[in-house]
């Protein structure tokens, strides 16, 4: 009951973060007149503090229980979102960065609690199901999102007000799964330095590796969300029309095929879907090299869609089965830091080859950070090995 609690509520936060934060970056370069690269940058700078709540809520999930955190994410994103009701440029943005702080406090102790509820064999299966409704909730949300946001903005930031307020109610049925940290002065030294649970990342070299892996491929895959949006409209000039569409088979191709991808990959190794994903990404972001019309971009979503259900298939179950006892939380927060340090290196850097080489220069920064990330898979490899040998010594 509890897992399928998480599911639904999957479906509502990705149905409301879909309605509003795909055109916010089309909406800053339009109100504020700003390069790309600056919009990007903007969109890029609340990153930063993400990584502060999501190492603080990896931290207080694992003392005061997976609930109240994940509740107090889901509140205070809602509420914080009225300040983004009838304002003007100043406060819509104040509400974004706001926005997106708070609800990174909900990842780590979502993610706990699967863990917890789930057998670690049926890790990959549920994990697939998660992301499945979750982008069911994004196939939706952006459809909507692209008929209000630009007419009726304020039914699109109410819509989702109403999505995470609901999300909070399904939090309310679930039962507590864990507490973890048992002394007081356990949190209180682990929140004097937020960024401590990173001293993980020194001892444990296999996470190290795992995470900057997945830090440079998300560089380039979140570009859907980011930088590729400009692009598009920049491309189409349609008030965000063909964007949704886009983002409607990125989203609805996950949603069929995300436990079919997971279940038929279950024999193939971490590092033999990676190297895939890496593949047909690479080939994806050739395709604006050639000319034609908008044919080649929804050939561009199909191919990221498999890399990017290929890359869900694996990753997060591979960070899990890092974890040391006490310490799911924190190791599950590294799954969303990957996502967080991506988001906020990734669309700046591909801004920057855009406006200065176009989509030429854009596609050739993606494809070196898909060389880089290739780099890392393959020093990951060796660590592991490594690791391995040492511990039948």
């Amino acid at each position: 009951m509890d897992f399928w609690l998480r599911v639904f509520g999957d479906f509502l936060t990705g149905f409301g973060r879909s309605m509003f934060i795909p055109f916010m970056l089309i909406y800053l370069k339009q109100e504020g007149g700003f390069p790309t690269w600056v919009v990007t940058l903007m969109t890029a700078l609340p990153q930063f503090f993400q990584l502060f709540s999501t190492s603080w809520g990896g931290v207080l999930a694992d003392y005061y229980g997976r609930k109240p955190i994940m509740l107090f994410s889901l509140v205070g994103s809602g509420l914080v979102l009225t300040l983004m009701l009838n304002s003007n440029f100043i406060w819509m943005y104040a509400g974004y960065v706001l926005f997106l702080i708070l609800s990174n406090f909900y990842r780590p102790a979502a993610m706990a609690m699967v863990t917890e509820v789930i057998p670690r064999d049926r890790h990959r299966e549920a994990f697939a199901i998660l992301r499945m409704m979750a982008n069911l909730g994004f196939a939706l949300g952006p459809l909507v999102g692209s008929l209000l946001f630009f007419t009726h903005r304020e039914l699109a930031i109410l819509g989702t007000i109403v999505a995470y307020l609901l999300t909070g109610f399904t939090v309310l049925l679930m039962r507590e799964t864990g507490r973890t940290l048992k002394k007081h002065e356990n949190l209180t030294n682990q929140m004097r330095n937020p960024l401590r649970a990173f001293k993980l990342l020194k001892r444990d070299r296999q996470l190290l590796w795992a995470v900057t892996t997945g830090v440079f491929f998300l560089m380039v895959q979140l570009q859907l969300f980011s930088s590729f949006t400009v692009v598009v409209n920049d491309a189409f000039q349609d008030q965000g029309r063909t964007l949704s569409y886009l983002l409607l088979i990125n989203t609805a191709g996950v949603v069929v095929g995300q436990v079919f991808i997971t279940n038929r990959t279950q024999d193939f190794s971490f590092f033999k879907l990676l190297r895939i994903a890496i593949a047909l990404s690479a080939l994806a972001w050739g395709l604006l090299l050639f000319p034609g019309g908008a044919i080649r971009y929804y050939l561009l979503l199909g191919l990221m869609t498999l890399a990017e259900m290929l890359m869900a298939a694996v990753y997060t179950p591979y960070i899990a089965s890092l974890a040391q006892e006490g310490e799911v939380a924190q190791y599950m927060s590294f799954s969303q830091t990957s996502n967080i340090l991506g988001q906020m290196l990734g669309p700046t850097i591909g801004a920057i080859g855009y406006d200065i080489g176009g989509q030429k220069g854009y596609v050739y920064v993606l494809w070196g950070l898909l060389l880089i990330t290739v780099m890392h898979l393959r020093k990951l490899k060796r660590v592991e090995k490594e690791e391995s040998m040492n511990k039948t010594v």
